[in-house]
């Protein structure tokens, strides 16, 4: 029973310290905020995995499935997407939308951020190291529990929080949650839209990783700009910023479509995908300044062993996937 369910388990555990423990967002020395986490991250992950699999959504459908969570924890929770003066940091003043009340930038970034490393890279690399990878981990019960738990997860910060949060608006509230649920409804007509697949050979699972880091580089390019001392909102118009990032979710959108339905595309591919997005975040988390306050070397440290901590992932999933090969060798 427990070894059925210890994916299942390692998804809630790993999905809160990918999205903000190896991001650099919160120290090492903050680490037993994870309890915390737990429900929101890796409930919202492991609901989302399971009902991907269970309904046999594919990829496309858990990357929808994850961009409707991104919402839901942006628009409603957090309220990052509407509040102007989030955490002291004016978010939406960069490419702001007056009638919309949403910062263009600040949107199409943290969405993104959400959907894929905090949803797609620990379900795919959870089940990269998993025997049972394509199929559900938990029953009815634990279905019903961990939407439970993700319920609780969004639920107790609002209450706890409620009179410290920005104030939405019925309009605010509803264009949040129409979104959310178009994502969800796009997800599950995803699964009638899969073309079979071609002739052609699909690139290396090496020409992959090495093209997936190139496009973290480019997304965390604010980042890379800030450690020479340049804002990249005070050189480039925020329209040409919002539509650079459009670009390149839509190239590496087309790219692993078309990757993914070739002949030979197969798990070590889906491997260096989230090894990539693994790696990205470990190099990330250094330049990142935490959001509590850390003293420098306990940030250095934190980020230190937690890059470490997900290489040693990606080896042990490594040697778990490479072991049935030997096997049929001998």
């Amino acid at each position: 029973m427990f070894k059925r369910i210890l994916p299942a388990l390692g998804l809630l555990v790993l999905a809160p310290l990918v999205g903000e423990y190896l991001l650099g967002n919160i120290a090492i020395n903050a680490l037993p905020m994870i309890i915390g986490l737990i429900p929101l991250y890796g409930g919202g992950a492991l609901l989302i995995r399971e009902v991907a699999r269970r309904w046999q959504l594919g990829w496309p459908g858990i990357i929808l499935l994850g961009l409707a969570y991104a919402v839901i924890e942006e628009g409603l929770l957090t309220r990052s997407l509407f509040d102007p003066d989030y955490v002291g940091l004016r978010l939406l003043d960069y490419g702001f939308i007056p009638m919309l009340g949403i910062g263009a930038y600040w949107t199409v970034f943290v969405l993104a951020i959400h959907g894929v490393w905090s949803i797609a890279v620990p379900i795919s690399m959870v089940e990269a190291g998993s025997r049972r990878p394509d199929t559900p981990w938990l029953g009815k019960v634990g279905l019903t529990v961990s939407a439970v738990l993700f319920l609780l997860g969004g639920a107790v910060p609002i209450a706890l929080a409620s009179p410290a949060l920005y104030p939405l608006s019925a309009a605010q509230i509803t264009w949040t949650l129409i979104t959310a649920v178009a994502l969800i409804i796009a997800a599950f007509l995803s699964a009638r839209f899969r073309r079979p697949l071609r002739s052609a050979t699909a690139a290396s699972p090496s020409t992959v990783f090495a093209i997936t880091i190139a496009a973290g580089l480019a997304f965390w390019l604010p980042t890379l700009l800030a450690l020479v001392g340049i804002k990249l909102e005070s050189v480039v118009p925020a329209w040409i910023t919002v539509g650079f990032y459009l670009v390149l979710y839509a190239t590496m959108t087309l790219l692993i479509l078309r990757w993914s339905r070739r002949m030979g595309w197969g798990p070590w591919h889906r491997f260096a995908l989230s090894a990539a997005g693994l790696v990205t975040y470990a190099w990330h988390g250094f330049p990142q300044p935490p959001s509590f306050p850390a003293p420098a070397y306990v940030d250095l440290i934190g980020n230190a062993v937690f890059a470490l901590a997900a290489l040693g992932l990606l080896a042990f999933v490594v040697v778990r996937s490479a072991a049935p090969l030997r096997r049929l060798d001998l």
